[in-house]
């Protein structure tokens, strides 16, 4: 029996050392499979937009799961058992092959919450907040003078009210609140997040064909995939190590990933890409391709640059003015940026446009009061679903955009509409029943009740919202999308509108996009204001690869712009984003966008936060009121360039343009006579993007957040030995700070960027920075 387990072991570690992982010729699978997050009441993934032909498949394993397939394998539900693991693996076999997806479970706890009420002067209480997408939820319960109502929650910080005798208000028991960024407050509730005890990874060393990765915690297993294939893994003296599989060598890009967990959850995840089956280490191997490096640049086109003015024509109306009407900005102005070399010295790889689809010739008048008329210069009234707006251009000049954009190994994306139409489009009029209804059975118009009627809602009297439960609809709008790839070759969508629309469309179009087209990259990224939770659920293998992070952005910009506000809030929303969407998400990390007051006004003190920032813009001129702001806005620059997920740059924000709310922050862009601010804020920004775009730790390497308080915050970023420390100083002094830092983040010499003073002390355990007032520091070892 002895001999019998020396034979095993000596034929266990020669299969690890020459490992062998078998695969088929030609992937069954379209790409690299983002985890799926499940909940405890389950989750639905449609395979056909995973799997290309998903009625081949023979059979699915996943022991943690109960599951049942539809029909001809398209879909698959899943329901946790009580028994379910933090992470594990759905296995897919085809001809033979078993194909893996990630599957992270999002265990929620029961929280009750409890108002006191002895003086019996409570005769309804509701609670609201960002957990219910600030919906009212049912009446609580009073029993014993207490009034109480039990949801389940996932860890983490909310904000909410109580709804007491239908007024909204802070938990008068509960003292603790922040500012809802609008000039008000909300209560805060923290439910504990056992998750902090979970496993820790971090990159360590790496041979031809060997990775190994440090870990601190206690592991009860290791889930470790060469793209889409489960591969062994091995966890001894602290280390775990995975056998890189020799078929890697004939791929020219592929990924090592890996998770641990034990009974307090999962890790953070690993991602580490491959050039032809080595560990990637030339920044010069990285292409256009490489979704992970991508740094994304937003322009409205109408007041980008105006490169034609033969197709300028604003409506002729006295009632609009000229913040509402077109100025002239079209798609042969964008070329003519992208042939000067514009977007190269900025660093951006992707260019995102507004809508160009036809919109109406007139006016129209926006239903909340003041009720001001507008053009739709901004896009976003499709009256076609397939033309290019004669305003913006023509077909022929989107194909010259596409092809000059491609031969700058750059990307171009879409703004796509998919959510309503104008009522001028002839789908509206030929279909009027294929459309939500605007009138409530309470006799309110469904106009912008963004939560309360998600799915149904109409932006404005004259922007019909489609009904996605008709068959019909699903197909004609994900059709339209497929018209623009499939004719312009454009390399995805931004989408608008994203939460309004239900799940099964996004699938139903991600579907489409991977089977009708031999593209090699899409990128889909989605618009959603709402809970972290609501932001994901429309992120997966089978939906959109990422999302715009509100929720962190809003708490970056309430923090960097005011200075009472502490970092330690920003390091607390970062460390819920990463929990949320994973350390090497595709999520996108704004500095600002076109439905939003620029961080500038705001940061200057040029627009109070508890104002109206729409009307603030049209009665009077907003300008930077304090150049402090400038400094401010690098801030933000440095921290979502240096965070994973995709680094968003709207046009202006890399000169610090001012605006209030829309239309005011949509002005058109400037790029002669810039005042010395402004080019200062260029160039440190040209910096930054470069520092990302050249850096492999800003692109792929763990995050770990060292430090943080008041004023101060630094996190670094590691991929093997290559490690960058980026420090944030939000104080009006100089300020010093001493960072002990971990073993692995400890080097010989650490290199400054940006001209501020570090040390290093006690055998490079230490490391002294002198930071300036309102100052970053991105160090590189």
């Amino acid at each position: 029996m002895k001999n019998l387990l020396i034979i095993f072991l000596i034929f266990f570690s020669f299969a690890c050392t020459q490992q062998k992982l078998t695969i088929p010729e030609k992937s069954e699978m379209y790409e690299l499979a983002l985890p799926v997050y499940v909940n405890e009441k389950g989750q639905e993934i449609a395979l056909n937009g995973i799997f290309k032909n998903p009625e081949k498949i023979d059979s699915v394993n996943i022991p943690g799961y109960n599951y049942k397939l539809s029909k001809k394998n398209e879909y698959i539900q899943l329901i946790p058992k009580s028994n379910t693991k933090p992470v594990e693996t759905l296995k897919v076999w085809i001809k033979g092959y078993p194909y893996s997806l990630i599957l992270l479970l999002d265990k929620k706890v029961d929280y009750t919450f409890k108002l006191k009420d002895d003086k019996k002067q409570y005769h309804s209480v509701r609670v609201v907040g960002n957990f219910n997408n600030w919906t009212p939820s049912e009446d609580f319960l009073l029993k014993d003078n207490e009034w109480k109502y039990s949801i389940k929650l996932s860890p983490g910080k909310y904000h909410y009210q109580l709804v007491i005798n239908h007024d909204w208000m802070l938990d008068p028991q509960n003292p603790e609140k922040e500012s809802n960024n609008i000039g008000g407050y909300n209560s805060v509730l923290n439910v504990p997040d056992p998750t902090e005890n979970a496993p820790k990874l971090s990159t360590h060393s790496f041979t031809t064909d060997k990775i190994t990765i440090d870990y601190s915690g206690d592991i009860t297993s290791v889930i470790a995939l060469w793209d889409n294939f489960t591969i062994p893994s091995e966890i001894k003296d602290e280390k775990v190590t995975v056998q890189i599989p020799a078929v890697a060598k004939s791929k020219k890009r592929s990924f090592i990933r890996m998770w641990a967990f034990n009974e307090n959850g999962y890790s953070n995840d690993i991602l580490v890409p491959l050039e032809n089956g080595k560990v990637l280490q030339d920044i010069a191997q990285i292409t256009r391709k490489d979704k992970h490096a991508q740094i994304l640049y937003f322009m409205l086109v109408d007041r980008f640059n105006n490169g034609n003015k033969a197709n300028d024509e604003p409506v002729d109306d006295p009632d609009i003015y000229d913040k509402a009407n077109y100025w002239g900005g079209d798609i042969e102005g964008i070329t003519e940026k992208v042939n000067e070399g514009y977007f190269d010295e900025l660093g951006v790889s992707m260019i995102w446009l507004s809508p160009i689809t036809q919109n109406p010739l007139d006016g129209y008048i926006e239903y909340p009061a003041p009720h001001r008329k507008y053009s739709g210069y901004h896009g976003y009234w499709p009256v076609t679903l397939t033309t290019v707006d004669h305003r913006f251009g023509t077909s022929d000049e989107l194909h010259k955009l596409v092809n000059t954009t491609h031969k700058k190994e750059m990307n171009i994306i879409l703004d796509f509409v998919s959510n309503h139409v104008h009522i001028k489009n002839k789908i509206y009029q030929d279909h009027p029943d294929w459309f939500t209804e605007l009138d409530l059975p309470d006799g309110r118009k469904n106009i912008r009740l963004w939560d309360e009627q998600r799915l149904t809602t109409w932006f404005d009297t004259f922007i019909p919202s489609l009904d996605f439960s008709i068959p019909e609809v699903s197909e004609m709008m994900s059709d339209s999308a497929m018209y623009w790839v499939q004719e312009f070759n454009i390399d995805g969508f931004r989408h608008d509108a994203t939460k309004h629309i239900p799940l099964d469309f996004w699938k139903t179009l991600t579907h489409k996009l991977r089977a009708n087209t031999t593209k090699d990259f899409l990128f889909q990224i989605g618009e959603t204001f709402g809970s972290r939770e609501l932001i994901r659920s429309y992120v997966g293998p089978d939906m959109l690869d990422g999302q715009f992070d509100f929720n962190l952005y809003f708490d970056m910009r309430n923090n960097l712009a005011q200075e009472k506000e502490p970092l330690t809030k920003l390091n607390q929303s970062l460390k819920e984003s990463l929990k949320y969407n994973g350390h090497h998400s595709l999520m996108g990390n704004i500095t600002g966008n076109h439905d939003l007051p620029r961080f500038i006004t705001l940061a200057s003190g040029a627009l109070a936060f508890d104002e109206d920032e729409k009307e603030a813009g049209w009665n009077r001129d907003i300008q930077v009121e304090d150049t402090l702001g400038y400094y401010k806005l690098l801030q933000v620059t440095c921290f979502i360039h240096t965070i994973p997920g995709i680094p968003v740059i709207y046009y202006g924000d890399e000169i610090g343009m001012p605006g209030a709310g829309d239309p005011d922050n949509r002005r058109p862009m400037k790029f002669e006579n810039l005042n010395r601010f402004e080019n200062f804020v260029l160039e440190n920004t040209k910096k930054i993007i470069h520092l990302r775009k050249n850096n492999l730790p800003l692109i792929y390497g763990d995050i770990i957040l060292i430090h943080a308080d008041e004023q101060t915050m630094v996190y670094a970023r590691k991929y093997f030995d290559e490690m960058m420390l980026i420090a944030l100083n939000k104080s009006s002094k100089e300020t010093t700070i001493s960072i002990e830092l971990p073993e692995n983040l400890r080097s010989e010499k650490w290199n400054a960027n940006f001209s501020n003073g570090i040390k290093q002390t006690n055998n490079n355990k230490e490391l002294i920075l002198n930071l300036k007032p309102f100052s970053f520091e991105i160090l590189n070892n």
